[in-house]
């Protein structure tokens, strides 16, 4: 046997939904907007710890704060005076920065010194030139056959037959560098030839040394 069940009334229908949307307004006040948003106009969502939530949700999406660095942080204290002069001279650019340890002043003069000296088979000689400690010279030497050479340097307090070795080779030709003194003393080469013919080496330094000299000579 089979009831047959007559649809809702209008009325019943009306009330309902009055219910259903007392409902979700009670929900959004209460949970809802203390939860997502921090707004709790009742008080239940900071009880029941709901507001707590929308804290870390907003601290969440916040970004990073960015850490700022003055401007004199960014400049060590060496190159403080180079930077405020810069600034005074030629206006402060956010750009720059500054480096006083690559640049050597100098009070003596630069120079220029040549030397050749000939060497028959066998046969060995030095050309040295006398730099203080953190000076420094560019040098190119040629010589007409290979020879081995023993570029190095002699304090000057060193006692005999002490001596730095910088570049050791068997059989060169040519070289072009520069040195910087490792300490006060004299600084240059040792060319002896190996071969049985005479050869003659040519040096040219340029820098801050004293004059070319042989030692002996």
């Amino acid at each position: 046997m089979h009831k047959t069940h007559s649809p809702p009334s209008t009325g019943r229908l009306l009330k309902a939904t009055g219910v259903a949307l007392a409902v979700a307004a009670i929900v959004l006040v209460t949970t809802v907007l203390p939860a997502e948003y921090g707004i709790d106009p009742t008080g239940i969502g900071s009880r029941l710890g709901l507001d707590a939530l929308a804290g870390n949700a907003s601290a969440a999406e916040l970004p990073p704060p960015v850490e700022q660095v003055p401007v004199a942080d960014s400049v060590a204290p060496a190159d403080a005076q180079d930077a405020a002069e810069a600034a005074n001279v030629f206006g402060a650019e956010p750009g720059q920065t500054f480096d006083t340890q690559a640049v050597s002043k100098h009070d003596a003069p630069y120079r220029r010194d040549t030397m050749s000296v000939t060497l028959q088979p066998g046969e060995g000689a030095e050309i040295k030139a006398e730099l203080a400690s953190g000076d420094a010279f560019l040098f190119h030497w040629t010589a007409s056959g290979d020879v081995a050479v023993d570029m190095h340097g002699e304090r000057s307090n060193a006692a005999k037959d002490e001596y730095t070795s910088y570049s050791i080779e068997r059989a060169q030709r040519q070289v072009s560098g520069q040195l910087v003194a490792p300490f006060t003393g004299r600084h240059g080469w040792y060319w002896l030839n190996r071969g049985s013919e005479a050869v003659t080496v040519q040096v040219e330094v340029t820098g801050f040394q004293e004059k070319l000299f042989r030692p002996g000579h």
